[in-house]
């Protein structure tokens, strides 16, 4: 299977494709059956793709087929994703085959480059250990990624600690502390007026999943 086709059928399978571009371009392909077998290929030709209940499912399938010819987690992750710190080893089976490009540095102590030494695919990746206990992940074309080593110039998606936090309300849901002042709490809410004096206290208690009491009390502790 060539590594068109391959990269094609991972986007449909991790939800970066629509249904009805993945379903023109399957069509127009003559020679998967032999590559995916008789059984999933046929699955994939004659599946109703208008039927969003069960989309789902053949997503499944198609990975678990594609899958076994793995050689790096870069193609199964979505344009932008969000992997769990010590969730069920995604992480590690991720960061195996990626090599540290550079970091941004403070202020942006959570933003780095990586690149996968296998593939060669580049990534921008904030890592949240405050809030959410993950890494996000957005896919990155060559030239955006030589940009960042020659020039500095990062992509706007994980720029401020803010929204870092909003793609973490969108992908992931933040942990819940047993302590109404946890030092990540302090720092979290600290360091996002600081970023942005003009933030309200309700936008900082609906990134961070706490009350607005809560956060008022954050912002006193000295």
């Amino acid at each position: 299977m060539s590594r068109t086709a391959v990269a094609t059928l991972w986007r449909f399978a991790r939800q970066d494709m629509f249904s009805d571009d993945f379903e023109a371009w399957l069509y127009a392909q003559e020679d998967l059956e032999e590559d995916l077998g008789e059984e999933l290929y046929i699955e994939l030709i004659s599946f109703d793709y208008r039927n969003q209940s069960e989309l789902f499912v053949i997503r499944e399938k198609l990975a678990m087929a594609l899958r076994p010819s793995l050689k790096c987690e870069c193609v199964t992750l979505p344009d932008l994703a969000v992997v769990p710190m010590g969730f069920d080893g995604l992480d590690d089976r991720v960061f195996a085959t990626l090599e540290r490009v550079c970091d941004h540095g403070p202020p942006q102590w959570w933003l780095h480059l990586f690149r996968c030494a296998t593939c060669g695919q580049n990534w921008v990746v904030a890592q949240e250990e405050r809030i959410f206990d993950d890494y996000f992940f957005r896919r990155l074309q060559q030239s955006t990624a030589d940009k960042i080593v020659a020039e500095c110039s990062w992509p706007s998606d994980f720029i401020t600690y803010e929204r870092v936090l909003k793609v973490g309300q969108a992908l992931s849901k933040p942990f819940r502390f047993t302590d109404p002042l946890s030092l990540s709490l302090v720092w979290t809410a600290q360091d996002l007026r600081r970023e942005r004096p003009d933030i309200t206290t309700e936008e900082i208690a609906d990134l961070m999943g706490i009350s607005s009491s809560q956060v008022d009390r954050l912002l006193s502790v000295g």
